[in-house]
């Protein structure tokens, strides 16, 4: 019998998840989806620099609410729907995005609850 397949090796090689039990599918999606948050979280710290501007430029990013679901672990319909989200939801013309210093500053604020 052979060893499990890791989170790791799947990152490596996507091809891998077809080796994997079944009955472990649950748990690496959730390993793949932690891992996949913490990046989006870590990328979500980075201000996005443009020529010219110093680093640290202290300026807002508009999310898509996939980018927005992924840092906050919450659905895309949570965010377009619960009222919670109204505070960092920005409608431009029929587009919406999610401002990231207002998530950051709604995870501050809900930190520890």
């Amino acid at each position: 019998m052979s060893a499990p397949v890791t989170a790791a090796e799947v990152l490596i090689d996507p091809a891998r998840v077809a080796d994997v039990d079944p009955a472990a599918l649950p748990g690496l999606l959730a390993q793949l989806t932690t891992a996949a948050a913490t990046v989006a979280a870590r990328l979500s710290t980075i201000a996005p620099r443009t020529e010219g501007q110093p680093s640290g430029g202290g300026g807002d990013r508009l999310l898509t609410a996939r980018e927005a679901a992924v840092i906050l672990n919450l659905s895309t319909d949570f965010l377009y729907k619960h009222e919670a989200a109204k505070a960092f939801r920005v409608r431009i013309g029929n587009e919406v995005r999610f401002s990231l210093a207002g998530i950051q500053r709604f995870i501050e604020r809900h930190r520890g609850r």
